[in-house]
């Protein structure tokens, strides 16, 4: 069974949960703790409100049946860094004009700002286990951090936080090993009372600050990489115009625009979307077409049942045999051994 879900209906969903006790609540000072045990969702969530602008959250959850929730996006969101201890997340982002996908693995972390007017859509399907710690931080303080960068990726989320802008930002990394002793520091807290609180302020801002870190020097080595390859550095505007391409691209990947369609979209000629677009991406936009479409038939694989010639055409591929070559290249191995190896 599939279960979908506003955001509304999902807090009302929660009030039969509670009627039901299939969800209790234990409030310690700043800390709540949340135990699910209702026949769709198992595990519990802890809530630490450390400032009116500052919240550190984990939870270990199941989902028994698959579930999706939407959120329509028409409130102001604070900023999101979530750290993937296990499980795997799916969620899209989109509105008339926008598409995005956004994953995760365990092992990664995501810095999230969702745009105003975006619909966001997390899909947790049947049986898998997430564990996560995240931290909660108003735009406005993030925005405080960032005064004096000048990294074009810190400038853009600067720019992101300044206003309520519609425009999204996701920034995915790998959990270091740095960030790992600060998460089992918050996880293993030795202190209770106002020393508690202080303690995990300290690992929430420690968390922030190393994510920061890891933009910037993932901008830095980007930089590094184009120097030494002989690519030019694409100005904030060429990004810009090159991350929308990837938007309309992806949002129609059975019946994909040409190049030359896509090019008259964003208002530049084919040849400089070819070469802006392999400086941003390393591939060319079909190549990486190619990949996206194998990488979410994997991910549907994974978490669906559907049949390996029904992802195939979900995904855009009208021969079976062309799909199957493809997804062997890519990942080594044959789809239908893959979902075996899944079920």
């Amino acid at each position: 069974m599939r279960i979908n879900l506003s955001y509304s209906q999902y807090t009302t969903l929660l009030d039969e949960f509670r009627h039901r006790h299939w969800i209790t609540t234990h409030k310690d000072g700043k800390v709540r703790q949340t135990d699910w045990h209702s026949p769709f969702i198992a595990g519990y969530n802890r809530f630490f409100n450390l400032r009116s602008d500052l919240r550190i959250h984990n939870w270990q959850q199941t989902f028994l049946e698959n579930f999706e929730l939407f959120e329509p996006g028409i409130e102001r969101m604070p900023i999101i860094l979530v750290f993937l201890i296990e499980g795997h997340l799916y969620s899209t982002h989109c509105d008339s004009t926008y598409h995005r996908e956004v994953e995760v693995n365990a092992g990664q972390n995501i810095l999230t700002l969702t745009g105003l007017g975006k619909r966001n859509t997390w899909i947790n399907p049947e049986g898998l286990t997430c564990q996560t710690v995240e931290v909660v931080v108003d735009q406005q303080t993030l925005a405080a951090y960032l005064d004096d960068e000048h990294i074009a990726t810190l400038v853009k989320l600067r720019d992101r936080l300044s206003d309520d802008s519609e425009r999204p930002f996701f920034h995915v990394g790998a959990i270091t090993p740095e960030m790992q002793m600060v998460l089992h520091q918050y996880l293993h807290c030795p202190y209770d009372g106002v020393m508690e609180t202080l303690y995990l302020e300290s690992k929430a801002v420690e968390l922030i600050a190393l994510k920061l870190a890891q933009i910037k020097q993932m901008d830095q080595d980007n930089d590094t990489r184009n120097i030494r390859n002989g690519t030019r550095h694409l100005s904030v505007q060429d990004q810009e115009r090159i991350y929308q391409v990837r938007d309309i691209l992806l949002s129609d990947m059975v019946n994909p625009p040409s190049l030359q369609q896509l090019a008259a979209q964003v208002g530049i000629g084919d040849y400089k979307l070819k070469q802006d677009f392999r400086a941003a991406f390393g591939t060319t936009v079909f190549g990486y077409l190619q990949s996206h479409r194998l990488e979410q038939a994997r991910q549907l694989l994974y978490i669906s049942k559907m049949s390996v010639s029904a992802v195939a055409q979900f995904v855009g591929y009208s021969s079976l045999s062309k799909f199957t070559a493809a997804f062997k290249r890519q990942f080594g191995t044959l789809p239908s051994t893959f979902k075996k190896r899944r079920f």
